[in-house]
């Protein structure tokens, strides 16, 4: 008969509670970075100040401990917190009108930048449902990340798919603010 196998009861208990810190600092970090989006979106430039180092801070931490287990980034809950936090800096980039981060220069996966890009399309249409004057800006903004995530091949029902088929989609919604505007003589 073969010998019964060795439970490695401290390498468990040790991946728990990793798993559980990255999940906690994920689940900081997604809280405020949606909390951030809310103050560039209503242009409160203090708290957003105050909000980006502490971001910054737990992006890097979480980087830190997933160095050390790289096999926790297959956990989805703790790649939320990552994609809310590329999402606002892509929305603080581009309100701030500066070049937006590649998912390189972040450090992230292309699955998860590619889902905080198509979120910035969101954010796009609620700052378009704001400013009559940039809507036309933001639509051209929207269809020109569109344009380049049809060459995109991704045939499997996925995250991924789904958020891409979402810049789509806010891409329609700007166009009716756009269509709604000029019934309205306002464009």
């Amino acid at each position: 008969m073969s010998k019964l196998p060795t439970i490695p009861y401290k390498l468990y208990e040790e991946h728990g509670r990793e798993r559980s810190a990255c999940m906690d600092l994920s689940d900081r970090l997604r809280i405020l970075s949606k909390s951030t989006i809310s103050f560039l979106i209503k242009n409160h430039t203090e708290a957003v100040d105050k909000n980006l180092p502490e971001m910054h801070k737990l992006f890097a931490l979480l980087q830190n401990k997933l160095k050390r287990y790289p096999y926790l980034y297959a956990n989805p809950a703790i790649g939320i917190g990552f994609e809310e936090y590329v999402e606002a800096v892509l929305l603080y980039n581009y309100i701030k009108n500066k070049p937006l981060p590649t998912a390189t220069s972040l450090k992230v996966t292309p699955d998860t930048y590619l889902g905080g890009l198509s979120d910035l399309t969101g954010e796009l249409v609620r700052l378009a449902h704001q400013n009559e004057k940039q809507v036309k800006a933001i639509h051209d903004y929207v269809a020109g990340i569109y344009n380049l995530t049809i060459p995109l091949s991704i045939t499997r029902n996925s995250a991924t798919r789904t958020k891409l088929e979402t810049i789509g989609h806010n891409l329609k919604k700007i166009e009716s603010i756009i269509y709604d505007l000029k019934l309205r003589d306002k464009i």
